[in-house]
């Protein structure tokens, strides 16, 4: 698992596209599911802080 790379980048971008359809939607009526999303989001960029600051120690 520590050799595989994670495309932070790529996942962050699927994610951003993916909220960004749902509010674009207007036959979406899941606030559960944008909710979910951007939980998701906030934890890839705590992911992200991590693994970058664990590069530095």
């Amino acid at each position: 698992m520590y050799d595989s790379k994670i495309d932070f980048n790529k996942i962050s971008q699927s994610l951003t596209d993916t909220i960004e359809a749902l509010k674009a939607d207007k036959n979406v009526l899941s606030s559960t599911a944008l909710e979910q999303l951007q939980h998701a989001q906030n934890e890839l960029h705590q992911a992200m802080s991590y693994s970058l600051s664990s590069l530095h120690k």
